[in-house]
């Protein structure tokens, strides 16, 4: 590793966050990998505050400032870094805080309680030095993006990342982090959200978009748009043509009215070309023209809610027939998509008694012309990454009978 690398700390899929990181930037070489972060040579081509816009599995994202043999040394080195790790011009109190990753070693509690004597010790090294000082601590290892947000750390301090690895240790600062305030705001702050036909996080909306590698100039298509979320998301990090419909009225009409929202809050979308109108998708080969679409990204219909205890008995009868709507759906997306086109998607998949259903569509894939699109060996060999036997990425909290499938796919030409 060298100093000036840029470190990558994922949300709490990092398979998913890994792929995306991959899938924005093809970084041809990473330094480091483990469960928490990647460290990657910038060359002078990676901005962090743009990447940490764009990137939905990204929480913090930082760089290397230097190694240590032992945290003793790096005692030392802090204490003498300290005043180039403030913001420049601050007399404010410095806020300051550390984040132990331990890079695939495994947890060691004693390097972690050590790690917090020290930043105490920091803390009275800058108090006797003449600045007041407020070490930010959390019971976890790492500091979370809204202690930092709340502590003012980045505005009035810095932040520590530690890494341990077998042959040494290396550090560095927090740089950026995720703004979670913003993602709320276009959560929670739209006018019109619908919670009882599923809501996509517009997080997840922005992973989805990075793995179809939609660029500016494409078009993108969103056929079961919903309240707008993908559309939303596309806009904001560039694309500047897109096109949303849904067979919901009452869909339709929300988006609209979330777009237009979204352009007051942010004028500087306001050159965008966004239409959106009612329709079945198997009706759009008549409103769009075959073949033009760069871009699909999308969450159709993911079944009925499964409230309370499901039965093993209803689900497979519910996966058989959606299985035969999806081929459906995608033999039009076929004909929608250009020959370089790429469609990033959400299948439905249902969990129950430790067993998991998912759709049967693969082997209708060759006949519709589309092939599934994994993540490339590298990634796949990892003994932590997380990928299902066709090469799909898995997104569900742990009690949700109805998870989320990612898929990425492409012209089988």
């Amino acid at each position: 590793m060298e100093k000036g690398d840029i470190i990558a700390i994922f949300g709490r899929e990092p398979s998913l966050s890994l792929w995306e990181l991959d899938r924005i930037l093809n970084v041809p070489e990473f330094r480091l990998l483990s469960r928490e972060l990647a460290i990657f040579p910038s060359n002078g081509k990676v901005n962090e505050v743009d990447l940490q816009k764009r990137a939905g599995g990204l929480i913090k994202i930082g760089r290397v400032q230097g190694e240590a043999e032992s945290l003793e040394q790096l005692e030392v080195l802090l204490e003498k870094s300290w005043p180039d790790l403030i913001p420049a011009g601050s007399t404010a109190r410095v806020n300051f805080g550390a984040s132990a990753y331990d890079a695939g070693l495994g947890p060691d509690r004693k390097f972690r309680q050590e790690l917090g004597r020290q930043m105490q010790r920091l803390k009275k090294y800058l108090t006797t030095n003449g600045r007041s000082a407020r070490l930010v601590e959390s019971k976890e290892p790492t500091l979370q993006a809204g202690a930092l947000v709340q502590g003012k750390i980045l505005k009035q301090g810095f932040e520590i990342l530690v890494l341990r690895t077998p042959e040494k240790i290396f550090w560095g600062t927090t740089e950026t982090v995720q703004d979670i305030a913003q993602y709320g705001f276009r959560d929670f702050g739209r006018p019109s959200r619908d919670s009882l036909s599923g809501m996509l996080p517009p997080k997840v909306a922005q992973i989805l978009i990075n793995l179809a590698k939609a660029k500016t100039g494409e078009f993108l298509l969103d056929p079961f748009c919903g309240s707008g979320t993908i559309l939303q998301e596309a806009v904001l990090i560039g694309i500047r043509k897109v096109c949303g419909s849904d067979i919901s009225q009452k869909a339709v009409a929300d988006s609209k009215k979330n777009l237009e929202w979204l352009k007051k809050n942010y004028p500087d979308l306001k050159d965008c070309s966004m239409e959106i109108f009612e329709s079945d998708i198997k009706n759009l080969l008549e409103k769009i023209k075959p073949a033009s679409a760069d871009v699909v990204v999308t969450e159709p219909y993911l079944g009925p809610p499964q409230k309370g205890r499901a039965i093993a008995g209803n689900i497979a009868p519910l996966v058989s027939a959606l299985s035969r709507q999806y081929v459906l759906w995608l033999e039009i997306l076929a004909k929608l998509l250009r020959p370089t086109g790429r469609i990033a998607m959400v299948w439905p998949y249902f969990r129950l008694e430790n067993h998991g259903y998912f759709l049967q569509i693969q082997e209708s894939l060759n006949q519709i012309g589309l092939k599934i699109i994994a993540p490339p060996p590298a990634l796949l060999n990892l003994p932590w990454f997380k990928s299902t036997p066709r090469g799909t990425l898995l997104y569900s909290r742990p009690d949700q009978v109805v998870g989320r499938e990612i898929v990425l796919l492409a012209k089988n030409v």
